[in-house]
């Protein structure tokens, strides 16, 4: 993956969480996808679409103005990290700001890993 590349799969892949779409987060995924979100229930794995899809959902629901903001990123072969700052307000209305990170698995142009991050 180019510089360019990187750099437009990183935007394109924020401005999709972001948007809160999650047809469009799914098109972002393989048919097999496997997503660990970051969440204080520990060993947490959703695997294929339905399963992601509405752990997505989820997501969605519980903060629902959560909005990422990238800090740094790098590729290395199929894996890309990406660092963020996530932002929004919590299911109980308390606001948050905490740092993350979310490592990505690609494969044909698409994401068949999701391991997201965040400092508790």
């Amino acid at each position: 993956m180019t510089s360019v590349q990187l750099d437009d799969f990183v935007q394109n892949f924020l401005h999709t969480w972001n948007s809160h779409d999650v047809d469009a987060v799914m098109d972002l995924m393989t048919d097999d996808c496997e997503f660990e979100p970051s969440s204080r229930a520990w060993g947490i794995h959703y695997k294929g679409t339905a399963e992601v899809r509405a752990a997505v959902e989820k997501l969605f629901k519980s903060a629902s103005d959560i909005q990422w903001r990238p800090v740094y990123y790098f590729a290395a072969g199929d894996r890309l990290v990406i660092e963020v700052l996530a932002t929004g307000t919590d299911d109980k209305g308390e606001p948050f700001e905490t740092p993350g990170c979310d490592l990505l698995t690609l494969r044909g142009g698409k994401i068949s890993s999701k391991r997201a991050y965040r400092k508790l």
